[in-house]
């Protein structure tokens, strides 16, 4: 039987992105809260089944791709258990009840099957000339769809570095490792690949009733390594033969320098996710000291706007008059020097000021407001982050008053999109889908 492909992946495209959409915008209560996302997602599975057919998806099948996908999966759970042991433990909070369980299941492997059977439909039937980048946009796209858009807007524009800086750590750096892997996998070797890593992690995640009680900073960590190091031992694992099937470029000559690019690759991806990892430990001082970006200029000519602030943690009791200190005030993270320093009912109270004002602050700040002290600043480096946050933010407050003008733009991008998706990577001649096709 001939399949329109074009037509297929452009169906599959508009009803991921469809289901994202309003699941973001409609959030129903009481039972129909599981059970609407639920019809959502088992429609995209269906239809994405219509497609694709059974014979398909096992001519994708790879025995050694799925039993390596299960063992990396296998092994995030197993670090998270480790780490527990440290941590300790603490409840599940979903219902064990049998009527519990029927529901509990249908929520969770829902979006798990509508997600990996259209993942992998759409990398293997588009881009087959540009796999590589085929490949980041669809994990780019999944990220998105797996978060929600709504709530990446508003931590992205939000003035709380530490919430910020937990989102990335906890949600987003380990939603993208995520769904680089599975999308690798699925293109290795389709669905049953992918679910075969995030199956194990989504039965642990919701079916077990005692939990590891992680920190995020511990959460990342794992969240983002075990991935990691995954995505690196399948890529080197692979065989060049099922590489060069899928459209991956290989090389096959001169083994020595090949297995010197291997080593490079490993090493650079595993500095890659430490680094990312670093950074998101650096910003909320897991590593004994803050960045913050100056965003006024109260403390003129010692700091200027767009100079990062480096704080490091330090006891109250030993800062003295003249130096720069970091803290709380109205939900604000305020840098000021210490003007005044007195003692109160046996509790030393901070008077701050800050070195473009005239007059001191008015509020006396406790030592439990105390964030630490500046040890250095570094020149006009924030600014990258500073434009970008404005630009976010702007948009973000123009189409939310403009609601009309949100919905049309949406929908036009996801138009355009979903045109440039399937007609930019055109598919190559086929005659027939099956395993003659090589898949």
């Amino acid at each position: 039987m001939r399949v329109n492909i074009k037509g297929s992946a452009y169906v599959i495209l508009v009803l991921l992105l469809a289901v994202s959409a309003l699941l973001n915008l409609f959030r129903p209560g009481g039972l129909m809260a599981y059970l609407f996302p639920s019809i959502c997602w088992g429609l995209l599975a269906l239809v994405t089944l219509k497609f694709c057919g059974f014979e398909r998806i096992r001519s994708w099948f790879n025995k050694r791709v799925f039993f390596m996908a299960a063992l990396v999966g296998i092994f995030q759970i197993v670090a998270l258990i480790d780490v527990g042991l440290v941590t300790g433990f603490g409840r599940s909070p979903q219902t064990f009840t049998p009527r519990g369980l029927l529901i509990t299941s249908i929520y969770a492997l829902s979006p798990l099957l509508g997600m990996e059977l259209s993942r992998a439909y759409l990398l293997k039937t588009v881009g087959k000339k540009k796999r590589v980048l085929t490949l980041g946009l669809v994990t780019v796209l999944y990220s998105f769809v797996t978060m929600s858009i709504v709530g990446f807007i508003t931590i992205l524009t939000s003035s709380d570095p530490l919430l910020i800086s937990d989102f990335m750590g906890s949600r987003f750096l380990p939603t993208v490792t995520a769904n680089l892997l599975a999308s690798y996998l699925a293109l290795l070797a389709g669905p049953i690949a992918s679910l075969a890593y995030l199956a194990p992690l989504t039965a642990f995640e919701w079916f077990f009733p005692i939990l590891p009680d992680l920190t995020w900073g511990f959460e990342s960590l794992i969240s983002v390594m075990a991935p990691t190091i995954g995505f690196i031992v399948i890529s080197q694992a692979a065989h060049p033969k099922l590489l060069k099937k899928i459209g991956i470029p290989t090389e096959t000559k001169k083994p020595r320098r090949f297995t010197k690019a291997k080593k490079s690759s490993v090493r650079s991806w595993t500095i890659i996710s430490v680094l990312c990892v670093l950074m998101v430990w650096t910003s909320t001082g897991l590593l004994g000291f803050y960045p913050t970006i100056t965003a006024s200029g109260s403390m003129k000519p010692t700091m200027e706007v767009g100079d990062i602030a480096i704080v490091i943690s330090v006891d109250p009791s030993t800062i003295r008059t003249g130096e720069i200190i970091q803290y709380w005030q109205e939900g604000e993270m305020i840098i000021h020097r210490v003007n005044d320093i007195r003692l109160e009912e046996g509790t030393r109270l901070f008077q701050t000021k800050g070195d473009a004002n005239r007059e001191p602050d008015m509020e006396l700040i406790q030592p439990t407001q105390i964030r630490g002290k500046l040890i250095f600043t570094i020149p006009k480096l924030g600014w990258i982050s500073i434009y970008i946050k404005t630009a976010i933010t702007s948009i973000w407050s123009f189409f939310s008053a403009n609601t009309m003008l949100a919905y049309a733009t949406l929908t036009t991008i996801v138009f355009m999109a979903s045109i440039y998706t399937v007609h930019t990577y055109k598919s190559r001649p086929h005659r027939h889908w099956g395993r003659k096709r090589g898949w």
